[in-house]
């Protein structure tokens, strides 16, 4: 898609909202070179004709004269981008149709970016994962709202845990194939039925170019 197909409500305000577009390894953004602007981080923000643009879109935040909509800019499929949002009323609409198929997410090797794909609330159970996800050598974390830090959970046994998944089979001594904790050794506390509400972003980090994890069709 792009990022014209991106649309916003009324309480998306001009660098009241930013979308920043993450790099692979996910812990620096991808940056863009122009001969006015020099090298900018990929940052954009929604701007109206009211605010000067020439045309209401996404702009470079470091483009004060909007001379660099980025409308027509394309947002592949699986990419990941963090949203610093200044209102928690705040919303974007995307344009598309739902798919009535099972969705295979491509990993590339360490971190990744994705989420629920899917307009419904899943559970990890519902995450399907080919062969070259292996225990410890791909993990799923749930981010907290704030995107810095995870969240965690509270266990009598295990105390305070951050909440990163590992798959495990039962070939690896779990009592059942499906997510466990990554602290949990014992496999005492299986997460197939945690659920992942619809929207929900999730930093995945994993050891193989060649593995991918299948969300289920909407319909």
């Amino acid at each position: 898609m792009t990022f014209g197909d991106i649309g916003v409500n009324e309480n998306v305000t001009y660098m009241g909202t930013t979308i920043q577009l993450l790099a692979d390894n996910g812990a620096t953004l991808y940056t863009d070179e122009y001969v006015d602007l020099g090298e900018v981080a990929l940052t954009f923000t929604y701007v109206t004709t009211d605010m000067g643009a020439p045309s209401n879109g996404w702009y470079l935040q470091d483009d004060f004269a909007f001379e660099h909509p980025q409308n027509s800019r394309i947002l592949p499929f699986g990419q990941g981008y963090l949203v610093d949002c200044g209102d928690a009323e705040a919303a974007l609409v995307f344009a598309g149709s739902v798919s009535k198929e099972d969705t295979e997410v491509e990993l590339g090797e360490n971190f990744n970016f994705t989420g629920n794909c899917t307009p419904k609330d899943i559970t990890f159970g519902d995450i399907a994962v080919n062969e070259n996800v292996t225990y410890m050598g791909t993990t799923i974390q749930l981010l907290a709202d704030n995107g810095a830090t995870l969240y965690t959970d509270e266990y009598v046994d295990l105390g305070e845990v951050a909440l990163t998944f590992t798959y495990v089979t039962t070939d690896m001594g779990a009592p059942s194939n499906g997510w466990y904790l990554q602290d949990d050794f014992a496999f005492e506390h299986p997460q197939n039925s945690r659920g992942l509400a619809a929207g929900a972003g999730i930093l995945v980090d994993c050891g193989d170019a060649d593995a991918s994890i299948t969300f289920p069709a909407a319909l």
